[in-house]
């Protein structure tokens, strides 16, 4: 599959992650991907701390001029780097030359920004008809809050996803991973491939509009949210599914147990290991039924559950066909699973100076075909470091040409 965009090239005018997580995404699929930063500071996500660099890992500040942000190395990978300062008409005419020999441009830039520097999809779309551009903001770029500036957390909060995240005597929660980030930028993608194979078909580009909002919408609406409001459910409910039962984390007497026995013929799989006769009954096999006791039957469970060890009673579970998992807790239980080992899913990360960092990994693109590993990215590279090699080789651009870029400060 890591080959199956060879030859797409993508101009990746994006930042911080919805973005570069796309692009990150793209490339493992075998696309080029050029990633053009400002000339001074590059993508602002590479002064996010932590850092590593000569002196190992810096969690608060840089402490070499070779430090890279480690969020950086990690969502760079499989990409090239240019700078150019898009602002200045030099700067414009340079892109121009580039997208000529381009498929893809997209961006996440702040609502206008493009329009103000001549760049928009109009103008792109004139230079090169086939262009597809692919635009992730926080509220789209129409409606009423087109305009409004916008981050994982914000939209999380407008979205209604933090309100359903948490327990119901707590406050509303972010959820620990940037879902407003990397669910967009997934959409994103599925948008640009089908806006390729648009243009397969009829010569023609195509602008895609991706909103963080709208995304976290579309993941929540799939939910049955309004019956249950009806039943008097609270929004958050920790790790119960309301609607199932049992369906809930449990404690063991050295960890943690996610534990999903709704289906009926899972259910009476799971009654008859704990072997309590009235849970056996054939009147609880309905879900329903189940449903009208489900705090007494999500009780017996816990204290079945409470009764072994994880490990035995994820091979206990296993044996008989009931879904159950240990709660991973920490990042080593994590980097030990043998799966994630088995299918070669992280690989080391690599200082564009230094070499592999210790303690450190990424994810492979986690698209496979049986019987094929996902390799790893290339390394990030360091601000700039493609300038040259991309606008000599891709924009025709001489070195003299490339000499004067550089004396103007444009790239």
């Amino acid at each position: 599959m890591h080959l199956t965009l060879s030859g797409l090239r993508i101009l990746d005018l994006t930042s911080y992650l919805s973005g570069p997580f796309a692009t990150m995404t793209l490339a493992g699929l075998g696309a080029e991907i050029i990633k053009i930063e400002r000339r001074s500071g590059g993508d602002p996500s590479r002064e996010f701390p932590p850092f590593v660099g000569p002196s190992g890992k810096a969690l608060k500040e840089m402490t070499s001029t070779d430090d890279e942000s480690i969020a950086i190395l990690k969502r760079n990978r499989g990409k090239k780097s240019v700078t150019i300062n898009l602002e200045t008409p030099k700067g414009k005419a340079v892109f121009m030359r580039l997208l000529q020999n381009a498929d893809v441009v997209i961006e996440n830039l702040a609502a206008g920004v493009l329009e103000k520097w001549g760049l928009g999809f109009s103008e792109l779309s004139q230079a090169n008809p086939r262009i597809v551009m692919c635009s992730i903001s926080g509220y789209g770029r129409s409606g009423p809050k087109a305009d409004l500036p916008a981050f994982d957390p914000i939209v999380q909060a407008s979205a209604l996803t933090m309100a359903t995240n948490g327990h119901p005597d707590q406050p509303p929660t972010r959820t620990g991973i940037s879902f407003g980030d990397t669910v967009p930028a997934l959409y994103a993608v599925i948008g640009i491939l089908a806006a390729l194979r648009e243009r397969d078909i009829s010569g023609k580009g195509r602008h895609v509009d991706v909103a963080v909002h709208d995304s976290l919408v579309a993941m929540l609406m799939v939910e049955p949210l309004e019956a249950q409001i009806e039943w008097g459910f609270p929004m958050r409910c920790g790790s119960k599914i309301p609607r199932l039962a049992p369906c809930n984390v449990y404690s063991c007497i050295d960890g943690h147990v996610a534990l999903n026995a709704a289906p009926p013929r899972i259910w009476k799989r799971l009654a008859g290991l704990i072997g309590n006769p009235e849970l056996s009954e054939s009147k609880l096999v309905p879900l329903a039924a189940r449903l009208e006791r489900q705090d007494w039957i999500d009780g017996e469970v816990a204290k079945w559950v409470a009764r072994h060890h994880c490990d035995e009673l994820i091979a206990l579970t296993t044996k008989h066909g009931v879904p159950c998992a240990k709660v991973i807790e920490t990042l080593e239980g994590l980097l030990a699973d043998d799966s994630l080992k088995a299918r070669r899913m992280l690989h080391p990360v690599e200082h564009p100076k230094l070499g592999i960092v210790a303690g450190l990994s990424a994810p492979s693109l986690p698209i496979l075909s049986p019987g094929s590993d996902a390799p790893p990215l290339s390394r990030a590279p360091f601000l700039g470091e493609h300038t040259h090699e991309i606008l000599a080789a891709y924009a025709g651009f001489s070195n003299e040409e490339i000499a004067d870029l550089l004396a103007c400060e444009i790239i």
